[in-house]
């Protein structure tokens, strides 16, 4: 099976590594690695005690600069959480954030012309249901 998959998420996963922070119940959990991300959402590797599900979080991903940072910021809320790892589901993200989530995908991504159709198909971060 391919490091990457749309399994019934229906986005394209890729695994990158930089840092990201997940702001919830009014602290901050950090990880540089095992992350797994798509537009609509990212699983990350953590130690410490993460959030129960449902709880709203604000994700801040930066894909780096030194001077001017390039951010990616979007709100969602934790869908699975367990030992060594959270996922979050993105609920809203900002126009600038979504072109650089959608470059970051397409760049990263085995099949970057299948990446490419699955934008094509519909905008948003999710799936019609």
């Amino acid at each position: 099976m391919s490091s990457q998959s749309t399994e019934k998420r229906g986005f394209n996963r890729v695994p990158f590594n930089t840092e990201v922070e997940v702001r919830v119940q009014d602290r901050s959990i950090r990880s540089k690695e095992g992350i797994n991300i798509s537009m609509s959402g990212i699983r990350i590797s953590t130690r410490e005690v993460v959030p129960p599900e449902e709880a709203p979080c604000q994700v801040t991903i930066n894909l780096g600069g030194q001077a001017n940072p390039v951010l990616i910021n979007a709100k969602g809320k934790m869908v699975r959480s367990g030992a060594g790892s959270l996922a979050v589901e993105f609920t809203q993200i900002d126009p600038a954030s979504y072109h650089h989530l959608k470059q970051l995908i397409v760049n990263n991504a085995d099949d970057s012309e299948r990446a490419e159709r699955e934008f094509s198909t519909h905008w948003g971060i999710r799936k019609p249901r």
